[in-house]
């Protein structure tokens, strides 16, 4: 599905960087541009690209791309050294509100901060915000019914029409769940809550714990968010986790859940565990399906076939998803058995044996 939103930011990248006068400028990619998408745009000189995935920066790097891996940090630059910045929007609001702020004081004078999305993302109410806060609206195209992507001019700052990005920098401690509070931030899915199919998934771990009969002694977490399935995990298991995700600040914040919680283990950044070597005993997932894939993206095939490689023999893979999920269909011909553990209108729970 062709995403306009996007095409009218890399339109305006493609015009930048391809002018007789381009100057340094950045290119804020968050997770929902695709890596297929990526390859529009043309590797430059002139532009630095700042990601807070790591697989879309190996992707990047790949094609040639300058970038910078983090938690959206702007202080790795110089302040009021790009020519133009160009984002679209993030689905999360915090997110959109921190790079609106921070694209002010690392704009050039009169330079321009690109601002893309649709309207149902709430990027017309951004647009507004942004020139509240920045100064000015430079130009604004509409593309389609929806979409629309406006230049926005850092010319008259008023810090006091700075946007509430919830404090995005900071580590913070907004869920506890079992009297153990979870550090989490902004930038985290689901940052300030317990996922309803991770807290499934935990209440009836118990269960699935008594129906395997090996000892538990290494334990993968793939997908791991801010780390609630490793450590509830850890509270009945004396064992040794790994946990990866593909998301910075998502790895920071688990870090820091199993340091103040005691978990024994480490956290990586990784995508579907693919640098992670095999043997563990026991997997658990809750795939990111959040991020806008359908079925049929590979994202499902991806995460089984990690969970087959990883798990020794006899090994169990304990899987949560979203009911409509095929995770049946594609974990057969994999493992030894696959079986449905629970259910409920939004979600399943699957027990796969390798």
């Amino acid at each position: 599905m062709s995403d306009i939103a996007f095409d009218l930011l890399a339109q305006k990248i493609n015009e930048q960087l391809h002018s007789v006068d381009a100057q340094p400028c950045l290119w804020v990619v968050d997770e929902n541009i695709s890596a297929a998408t990526l390859s529009t745009i043309a590797p430059n000189e002139n532009i630095q690209v700042m990601t807070n995935r790591s697989d879309l920066a190996l992707v990047l790097e790949q094609k040639g791309f300058s970038v910078q891996l983090s938690d959206f940090d702007f202080t790795a630059y110089e302040r009021h050294s790009f020519s133009h910045i160009f984002y679209r929007v993030s689905k999360e609001k915090p997110v959109v509100h921190h790079i609106i702020n921070q694209s002010a004081h690392y704009l050039a004078a009169d330079a321009c901060l690109y601002i893309s999305g649709y309207k149902n993302e709430g990027a017309k109410t951004y647009i507004d915000k942004a020139v509240k806060y920045m100064g000015g609206l430079s130009s604004k195209v509409l593309g389609g019914k929806t979409s629309m992507i406006a230049a926005v001019q850092a010319d008259n700052i008023d810090d006091s029409k700075r946007l509430d990005d919830k404090a995005y920098s900071e580590l913070q401690q907004p869920v506890s769940a079992a009297d153990i509070p979870f550090v989490s931030k902004p930038g985290v899915f689901g940052w300030n809550k317990i996922d309803r199919g991770s807290e499934f998934l935990v209440a009836h771990l118990p269960e699935v714990l008594a129906r395997i009969k090996t000892d538990v002694k290494q334990v993968a977490d793939l997908g791991c968010g801010y780390g609630y399935l490793s450590v509830m995990a850890s509270q009945l298991l004396d064992a040794e986790f790994h946990a990866v995700d593909n998301n910075v600040a998502a790895v920071a914040c688990c870090q820091q859940n199993f340091l103040q919680q005691g978990v024994r283990g480490e956290v990586s950044l990784d995508s579907c565990g693919d640098k992670l070597s095999p043997g563990f005993d026991l997997l658990l997932c809750n795939p990111p399906f959040h991020q806008g894939f359908d079925v049929e993206s590979g994202l499902t095939d991806s995460f089984v076939r990690s969970a087959s490689r990883l798990l020794k023999k006899g090994g169990h893979a304990f899987f949560v998803v979203n009911a409509f999920i095929p995770l049946e269909r594609k974990a057969k011909g994999l493992f030894e058995y696959v079986t449905v553990v629970a259910d409920n209108p939004s979600f399943k729970l699957l027990l796969l044996r390798k």
